[in-house]
């Protein structure tokens, strides 16, 4: 891990804010296109300033590149002593510099994965049976591949350039040395089914195609699939958000 004194000011020059929230930046795409992503520990004394998001993140693109899943691609990782080297961006609200020694904020520099994410694909209608199809048999294969991906839905996934299904926004993730467990690929897929009006657009049609190709990709037994259907209905009925 690197120091924040390679992530100059003039290093961050043409940067565009991609994303922000009250306690500051979250997402910047730098200048030759690279993405910094930023990971803000809240308290100095949880384990997360050892292990955390940031941390996890990268351990996880690196194990699903493992696995032949496509990911986004890690440069670097670096620990920020304060957010000076921010101060200078065109930012929509106030960012207030955080004083040395307080919390602290990790940033990860990687490469995005190219191509559409299947939100995209569904809001612009350019969402098709085939990918739907597809989207079933990517899904059994990271479950059959021991990844659970507690964000896994239409927002995460994308379709690259090559026709390939892949993630990014991988930190909230575990990745298992052995096949999910079959209430553990139930819980992953109330994370998919979560947003009633994505479910709404989807469309019945196309989640029974889904629930029908994951269970023959995912080969369940009989009793898991009559399972496995009446679960995903009370999902799509009674949606969280």
């Amino acid at each position: 891990m690197r120091t924040s004194s390679l992530l100059s000011v003039a290093s961050l020059e043409g940067a565009q804010i991609i994303e922000f929230d009250p306690r500051g930046l979250k997402v910047l795409r730098l200048a030759h296109g690279n993405i910094l992503k930023l990971f803000r520990l809240r308290n100095q004394w949880s384990i997360a300033r050892w292990y955390g998001y940031a941390q996890r993140f990268c351990a996880n693109a690196k194990r699903l590149h493992q696995l032949n899943i496509p990911t986004v691609k890690i440069i670097d990782t670096y620990l920020l002593a304060d957010d000076s080297a921010f101060s200078s961006l065109p930012a929509p609200i106030t960012f207030k510099p955080k004083q040395r020694g307080a919390n602290q904020t990790y940033a990860v520099e990687y490469v995005p994965l190219p191509g559409n994410t299947l939100k995209e694909l569904l809001l612009s209608q350019a969402l098709t049976s085939a990918h739907v199809l597809q989207l079933g048999a990517f899904i059994a294969r990271l479950h059959g591949s021991g990844v659970h991906f507690r964000s896994l839905h239409l927002g995460n996934i994308v379709l690259t350039p090559d026709g390939e299904m892949g993630l990014i926004d991988v930190a909230d993730m575990r990745i298992y040395p052995w096949a999910l467990w079959f209430n553990t690929r139930m819980r992953s897929f109330r994370h998919v089914t979560r947003y009633a009006k994505l479910n709404e657009q989807f469309g019945k049609q196309y989640w029974q195609l889904l629930t029908d190709t994951y269970i023959q990709q995912a080969k369940l037994s009989g009793k898991q699939s009559q399972v496995f259907q009446k679960t995903m209905k009370t999902f799509l009925d009674n949606p969280p958000h």
